[in-house]
């Protein structure tokens, strides 16, 4: 007996070499019938068990050049899109190419036109849907979902994406911006203010603005009321903010407040990802403990919203702001009269969706609505930072739309476009061009599918079924067949050591997406870039809005996705574009944001040094972000930094800056 298990344990492995071995074979052979580039792995990036050793072994692995600069090896890497950018199809020589593995084939592009013909052909290249079990958290939703079942969900979800809403964004962008800032200058010496938690206020601020502006949960600045009295007319540039209506009361039963909840679960995700419930819940491990609990409390929020909105339409009450939560409801066709009768678990016939479905819808709006944003505004601010020049072309341009006006006069309808149009624009387009919220967008062929043409470079390709398929957005967005390129500014310091080292597309330039003026015409702008509700169950890019607005460079269909694009371009595109534009405005009208040399210098060391000693320590300082920003960045849901990795910057007051370069 204990013979015959020793064998069977010894057998074991050499079974599944064999079956590796033959999987292998078959799945090159499959490759290379379709007559593109191919590399073949041992094993793909997501192998499970390489998942677990690859931290421990990298280090020991990168030392050894042979492994450290191999094809190969930078391809087992999971975060290979955001490490490579574009130079693993700079080394093939394409910019379409498959990886083969016993686990399956995937297709990677960063091809413009091909991925133009991807995301335009909806049911032939769907979402590989098990790749999103993570945002079905609290039930299906838009963005889990594919075929009919997908058409049906967005008929019901899209309608509050408007022009209506998108103001009360603006307006609640702006209130939470100023009160933002305020808290940075609360502590402030001089005119200038240290701030090492700009990636976590920027998460919080979008936060407040999408459960205000999504689900009538007004949320203060912490110590709002304190700050608007240490400050007075003379030293503060915003208007007291007020303090917001009176948020829901929620019940008692809650071991952590609303943000915490949420925050938590976030930052928890990788867990939840990984374990089943029941492992998290009973395992005595600090962290497991938390993201169960997380998930417990945000889904008791989430939860009472659900059941406030049902009781505000069985009573009657008339739906105040966007109110995403009483739309998905409304969706659904919830009525006072359906709620007259007990709700089964899942959709009545007179329930377009049922109640996990709306919760589910509920939670990923808040999920991406408020990553995104929060992403794109720290970033910038960080980038901004780093190129002063770009910094000040913002200001200039900020100065001529809004003049002399106070923040209590920016209107939607007037200025939106026309920051949409100018240097603001350019700034955020080129964030999202360089640090998109996905560094690759997965699609597949199914399994059950027929073979599915794409035409490369005037050649028909059949792509096979079971074919995973990877758009490489951070590589697209750098591909220089499809971006205007110059030389490097710096080209014995480049940005990235191997991708675009003989062009700027892995620099920040805004400038390069500026026409003749990065002013538009806000009376030639006012309609141009306006959302329609209209929308029919198959139209592409409907009450979403636009990418890049047309007063800026239009870069070729396909070469830039950060919204992906076509049928499944995301709903809050909009929205996302209101909230960053209308809080970069608010904080560049009035400051400046600087890189912190406090490591290598005190402000009154700086005072006394030559502008060549000084430039030398701001130059050491912006090399090391750039390289943090280079190797610490990660994702979850969406990219940001990651391993406790931050960049402070100094807010100062504009005209007190101290690096004019």
């Amino acid at each position: 007996m204990l013979s015959t298990l020793v064998l069977t344990l010894l057998a074991f492995p050499l079974v599944y070499v064999l079956y590796s071995c033959w999987c292998l074979r078959r799945n090159v052979a499959i490759a290379k019938a379709t007559g593109l580039t191919y590399v073949v792995l041992p094993w793909n990036s997501l192998n499970v068990p390489w998942l677990i050793i690859q931290p421990f072994l990298a280090p020991y692995l990168d030392r050894l050049p042979i492994i450290r600069d191999s094809l190969r090896y930078a391809l087992l890497s999971i975060n290979w899109p955001w490490q490579q950018k574009y130079t693993v199809f700079q080394r093939l020589g394409c910019d379409n190419f498959m990886t083969v593995s016993p686990a399956g084939n995937y297709f990677h592009t960063a091809d413009a036109a091909v991925i133009d013909q991807i995301t335009n052909r909806r049911n032939a290249f769907p979402k590989p849907i098990e790749v999103y079990g993570s945002v079905n958290l609290y039930g299906k939703n838009v963005v889990g979902t594919e075929g009919q079942l997908w058409k049906h969900h967005r008929k019901t979800v899209s309608p509050p994406f408007n022009e209506k809403n998108n103001r009360l964004v603006w307006f609640e962008s702006i209130r939470q911006a100023q009160a933002m800032v305020k808290g940075w200058m609360r502590d402030r010496t001089g005119s200038s203010a240290t701030v090492h938690t700009v990636a976590r206020d920027c998460m919080r601020l979008s936060l407040y603005v999408i459960s205000c502006a999504g689900f009538g949960v007004h949320l203060d600045w912490p110590g709002l009321e304190k700050q608007d009295k240490q400050t007075t007319a003379s030293d503060d540039p915003y208007p007291k903010v007020e303090k917001g209506p009176k948020e829901p009361e929620f019940s008692q039963d809650h071991t952590m407040n609303y943000t915490e909840a949420l925050s938590t679960l976030l930052h928890s995700m990788i867990w939840i990802l990984v374990l089943p419930m029941y492992l998290l819940k009973s395992l005595p491990v600090k962290g497991m403990q938390t993201a169960y609990n997380s998930y417990v409390e945000w889904g008791k929020y989430l939860q009472e919203l659900f059941d406030n909105k049902k009781n505000d339409i069985a009573t009657g009450k008339a739906q105040e702001g966007m109110d995403l939560m009483g739309f998905l409801l409304r969706g659904a066709d919830v009525t006072p009269e359906s709620l007259k009768q007990p709700s089964p678990d899942k959709a009545s016939p007179k329930q377009a969706l049922s109640d996990a479905e709306i919760m589910g819808n509920a939670f990923v709006f808040l999920l991406a609505g408020h990553e995104t944003a929060a992403n794109s505004i720290h970033f910038s601010c960080v980038y901004l930072a780093l190129h002063p020049a770009s910094q000040r072309r913002l200001q200039a341009s900020l100065d001529r739309i809004f003049g002399s006006r106070p923040i209590s006069e920016w209107d939607y309808e007037r200025d939106f476009n026309a920051i949409f149009g100018s240097m603001a624009g350019a700034v955020l387009a080129e964030e999202l061009r360089l640090i998109p919220p996905v560094a690759s967008i997965p699609k597949c062929i199914p399994r059950n599918s027929p073979p599915q043409s794409l035409l490369i470079n005037d050649k028909e390709f059949n792509i096979p079924p079971a074919t995973y398929i990877n758009l490489i957005s951070v590589a697209a967005h750098r591909n220089p067949r499809a971006w205007p390129a110059a030389l490097p500014s710096d080209p014995d310091h480049p940005v990235h050591p191997t991708s675009n080292t003989d062009n700027d597309l892995e620099e920040f330039k805004p400038e390069r997406w500026l026409r003749k003026d990065d002013q538009a015409n806000p009376e030639s702008t006012s309609n141009s870039e306006s959302i329609t509700t209209a929308h029919t169950e198959d139209a592409p890019n409907t009450a979403t809005g636009t990418n890049v607005s047309s007063n800026l460079h239009r870069p070729p269909r396909g070469a830039y996705i950060p919204f992906s694009e076509g049928y499944r371009a995301c709903l809050g595109r909009r929205f996302a574009q209101t909230e960053v534009l209308a809080v970069l405005a608010v904080i560049f009208k009035y400051y400046s944001v600087e890189l912190v040399v406090d490591k290598y210098a005190s402000d009154e060391e700086m005072e006394q040094m030559g502008d060549g000693e000084r430039r030398k320590v701001w130059e050491k300082v912006r090399g090391e972000v750039l390289e943090v920003m280079r190797t610490k960045m990660g994702m979850v849901f969406s990219m940001q930094l990651r391993d406790g990795a931050t960049v402070g910057l100094r807010v100062v007051r504009r005209g007190n800056e101290s690096f004019a370069y």
